[in-house]
């Protein structure tokens, strides 16, 4: 009998390490998963590949639309024609709505990731961090440039009352 409850209490050991081991593993992946540098990469090559896919569809369509009307100008008998500048602005037109599908589709990964996956406020990652950045740079140069104005208005009270005391003596 205490055989059993010996080996039932290292088995219950050996479960509560196995599931503490699990456990810090599934979070540090967790962690280098939605790490914000990673997301940054990736989000990057998605958006930046198709951003690339829809300016190359641009300049293929203006590059049809300009050689049809440079036939037409050039040639005085051939008619205008803008076939290929049609089939051209359909794949622009169908390389910005991917570009846009792509670019919803990852605002709202992140804040499935944000508000479901990660927990702690710290470890959010979040679309608007450079822009919190650079709120935040931005409110430390008003406050020292309201410090260099004080410290200027200082020096020339100083200048003044020195002056005062020159003409005194």
């Amino acid at each position: 009998m205490r055989f059993k409850a010996r080996e039932s209490k290292e088995f219950q050991e050996q479960k509560n390490r196995l599931i503490k081991k699990s456990s810090e593993g599934m979070v540090s992946f967790r962690r280098f998963l939605f790490a914000p540098n990673l997301l940054t990469f990736v989000i990057s090559v998605v958006v930046g590949n198709a951003f690339g896919s829809t300016v190359k569809e641009l300049v293929s369509t203006l590059f049809h639309f300009f050689s049809a009307l440079w036939r037409w100008l050039v040639r005085p008998s051939h008619p205008i024609n803008f076939s290929s500048t049609w089939a051209n602005l359909s794949d622009f037109l169908t390389s910005a709505l991917t570009l846009l599908a792509i670019a919803l589709a990852v605002f709202y990964f992140i804040e499935f990731v944000n508000n479901w996956l990660i927990g702690a406020e710290q470890e959010k990652w979040g679309y608007d961090e450079p822009h919190q950045d650079s709120l935040d740079m931005q409110k430390l140069q008003r406050e020292n440039n309201d410090l260099v104005k004080k410290n200027i208005a200082l020096q020339e009270e100083m200048l003044r009352l020195l002056k005062e005391e020159k003409k005194e003596n």
